[in-house]
């Protein structure tokens, strides 16, 4: 027995809160749950985030209504926490986490990350695992704040079959209208 939950959600340090929205909620079409502020009248927040006393903006997404998944946005100022050193952006880094997401669409996900100008390491690319008789189209990219994202577009199943078949899970129209999934 394990113990803890299923993973509840991913907070990640940004540098703009703007542009981080622009991909996590415009790109990706994660629904805001919560946003707030606060200062040094919640030193707990800070201390838990690592942070000398200073200002936290923050804004907590979700995929749908679902809560765990989620992933928070937390600008920091006065003071602004320093930069990773510089790394190469194009690959991936001993110990650094990649956060993976299932979607019906992933092709409009790399459009909006082109418009964005986003670091993009792998663009859609079709997988096979034919020992499992699975096939995907994946890509892989850098949010605004350089997190390491993969998107997966399951094709066929095989054994492990089809996982980007979850309730609520729609493949995105041009515009504001949108279906479910009908695969």
């Amino acid at each position: 027995m394990t113990l803890v939950t299923p993973l509840k959600r991913t907070a990640i340090i940004v540098k703009d809160l703007r542009r981080s929205l622009r991909f996590w909620r415009d790109a990706l079409g994660m629904n805001v749950w919560i946003d707030g502020k606060a200062g040094r009248e919640l030193p707990a927040l800070f201390k838990l985030l690592g942070a000398p006393p200073c200002t936290t903006r923050w804004v907590i997404l979700q995929s749908e209504d679902v809560d765990w998944g989620m992933v928070g946005l937390f600008e920091l100022s006065r003071p602004a926490p320093p930069s990773v050193p510089d790394f190469d952006r194009m690959r991936a880094h001993v110990g650094e986490a990649c956060l993976v997401f299932h979607t019906a669409d992933v092709e409009a996900i790399y459009r909006a990350a082109k418009r964005q100008r986003l670091p993009i390491l792998c663009p859609p690319t079709r997988l096979e695992l034919k020992d499992h008789g699975v096939e995907s189209i994946e890509m892989t990219l850098r949010d605004p704040n350089g997190v390491l994202v993969n998107l997966i577009q399951n094709v066929k199943g095989g054994r492990v079959g089809i996982s980007n078949q979850f309730p609520g899970l729609k493949r995105r129209r041009s515009g504001a209208s949108s279906r479910r999934q009908s695969e």
